[in-house]
Formats: structure tokens, sequence, C-alpha cells
């Protein structure tokens, strides 16, 4: 009785040759607080035994459907799923990611406190290697409100599996963008629909880190050239919905995210794709070089890619720190005490007030 009197949850689940993490993605979703759900799992074409592992899962739960298509991106497969569901909120999960058992109930109880003028509600992430282990904190956000202008600076949500979508926004700003609509590139089409719902509704945060999201070496968040297509895409197209939105946001923006797939390619020793990243978001913003990191980063890759020399020694010299990397690439807030540089203190101080700046055109 209890579970009937709750809101249905539609669990959206792509999955494409995702066997190494399935089972961890699904048993998260049945470990939830929150019992009204059901779980939709689209296998995009998978070589591997995805559909197998969640077939064990189907035989076991009756909440639990697995449709099985050509591989036809990410996008796609969320459409697919999305077609499929019958909650009145959406919640997407990656094949890779997991959420922690109070996830869906707590993002649940703040959806239902609002009114239906809020569409999406975000939390805060927790990042994994390919093992599990903590690499990094998602910059730990509270903005909320209409964040049409703040999204386009600042992808806030994080990633794919974090928000809680009320269903009848979706209906209201359409579905994701595939791959096919995106040139072949794919990566931000998430960023591209939590901009559109951020024009169209308000935007809530359960304050708390309640998503785990895990950074491979064959996850499409390391493939930058394809995210950085994708990037293009999205914005090109909140440029076009949002004229009145200042030329110097998406300036800013682009510095921002290009320093992050800079982050991206030296994390996988790809130096080259590197430093056509650094490029981008120094020509984009000049303030990056004042980010000490991206600094390091750029010596490092500089040598490594460009010169081809034996700096092994000198290179850890400059290397920096996984907790810096985290700072540089989003992952930790930008004011800590422990910043040193000047030029860092200076970075923080523009930082808030452009991002103090875009909150207060939101309203927020």
């Amino acid at each position: 009785m209890e579970m009937t009197c709750k809101p249905l949850v539609s669990v959206i689940i792509p999955a494409f040759n995702a066997a190494r993490y399935i089972r961890q993605a699904l048993n998260s979703v049945l470990a939830q607080t929150y019992p009204a759900i059901e779980m939709i799992v689209v296998d995009d074409g998978s070589s591997d035994a995805t559909s197998a592992i969640v077939n064990e899962f189907v035989i076991r739960d009756a909440r639990i459907q697995l449709v099985r298509q050509g591989n036809m991106g990410v996008g796609a497969a969320r459409n697919t799923a999305i077609s499929k569901a019958r909650g009145k909120y959406i919640a997407p999960l990656d094949g890779d990611d997991f959420w922690f058992p109070e996830k869906l109930e707590k993002q649940v109880t703040c959806m239902e406190q609002c009114s239906n003028e809020t569409g999406l509600v975000y939390c805060w992430s927790t990042l994994i290697d390919e093992e599990g282990g903590f690499l990094g904190l998602s910059y730990p956000q509270t903005a909320e409100g209409r964040l049409r202008h703040a999204l386009v600076l600042r992808h806030i949500v994080g990633n794919a599996s974090v928000p809680l979508f009320r269903a009848a926004a979706l209906e209201k700003v359409g579905v994701y963008l595939t791959r096919a609509e995106q040139g072949g590139a794919q990566g931000c089409e998430d960023w591209d629909l939590h901009l559109r719902i951020a024009e169209a509704f308000n935007v809530r945060v359960v304050p708390e880190y309640l998503v785990a999201y895990r950074q491979t070496k064959s996850s499409m968040s390391v493939n930058t050239e394809s995210m950085a297509a994708s990037y293009a895409v999205a914005i090109r197209r909140a440029r076009e919905r949002n004229r009145d939105l200042p030329s110097t946001t998406f300036r800013w923006a682009a510095g921002h995210f290009y320093g992050y797939l800079s982050q991206k390619c030296y994390l996988w020793d790809d130096y080259c794709c590197c430093l056509r990243h650094l490029s981008k978001a120094v020509c984009a913003d000049p303030v990056m070089l004042l980010n000490t990191c991206l600094c390091k980063t750029l010596i490092k890759a500089f040598l490594k890619g460009v010169i081809g020399l034996t700096v092994n020694h000198f290179a850890e010299q400059v290397r920096p720190s996984p907790k810096e990397l985290g700072k540089a690439a989003g992952l930790r807030p930008p004011i800590e005490s422990e910043r040193s540089f000047i030029s860092d203190r200076i970075l923080e101080r523009i930082e808030l007030k452009r991002w103090s700046a875009v909150l207060q055109h939101d309203g927020a």
C-alpha cells in the first residue's frame, strides 16, 4: 500500500558494452530506499554480455524490462527508454555509474515539495575510477531557480546520472539529442537537455553526494573530441534560444569547458589532445592562464607531447596532484585556504564575481 501511494519513478538506463559495471548499476537501483520504481534498460547494440546480465535481473524482478536495439548512441537509447516510461518522474542512470541508497527518495521528496514549475532536481557526485576508487568530489553547488544563464556558464548538474526529471517537463521541452542530430558526436546531449529544462522550469538541488560517476578509459566522457563537437552543438542551440544572454558568458563557458577537456586528456596521457584543448580554453578566456594547475599541465604536455623528450623526473616535479586536477576540472570547490599562488587567488575572485553576475541575471 505504501508503494502504491508514492509517485512512480522510471529509471532509464542506456547500456553499451557495459557488462563490467551493469550489475552494480542495477543493484544500486534495487537498493534504493524509495520503493516505487520501474527500470527500463536499453541495450544499445552491445557485443558483450550486457543483455545476458540484465536478463538475470529481469527474471527475478518484474519491475525491470530490457529493450534491445542497434547501436544508435546514448541519446537515442535514453529516448527509447523514455518512450516506454510510465512514471511521473524520470531518472537516468548510465550503465557504468551507480547511486547511493537515498538518491531517489531525497530527490522525489524535494520534487514533491515543489510546484509543477520545477522540472529538474540535481544533487552532487563522487568521482570514481575504473575500480571504484575515489578521485574527487563534484563542485557543491547550491544554485536554484530558473538557471538558464548559470547553466550555460557551468554545467552544475554535473553528469547524466544525476538529475530527476518531471516527466511533464520532458513532454514540454523534448528529449535528448541523438548522435545523428549532433552530426555523429555525443557527450553533451545531457547538458543540452538540462539547458532546455532550465529555460522553461525551475531547478532545485539536494545538497548531498548521492551519485558515483565513473571515469574509465573507454567511457564516452573520455572521448574529448566527440564531447567538444557535441558541446559546440549544444552551445550553438543555446545561443539561438537565448539571444539576450551576453556573449561574455559563452566565452567564459568555453574557457572552463575546454580546460576541463584538457584535464581529461592529461589524465589519460594524450598530451597533443591536451594542448589543443588548452589552446582553445585560453583563446576563449585568457583568464584561464591564471590557473596554476592548467599552467603545470601546459608545461608537462608541451614537454611530453611536442618536444618528445624523456623528462620523467622533471615532469613529476610539475605534474599536478590529484587534488589540483580535481580543482581544475571543477571537481572541488574553487575556494580553499591551501591555495597559495597569487594567481589562483586572483582567479578565485574573478570567478566568484562572474558567478554572482550570472546568478543575479537569473534572479537566483
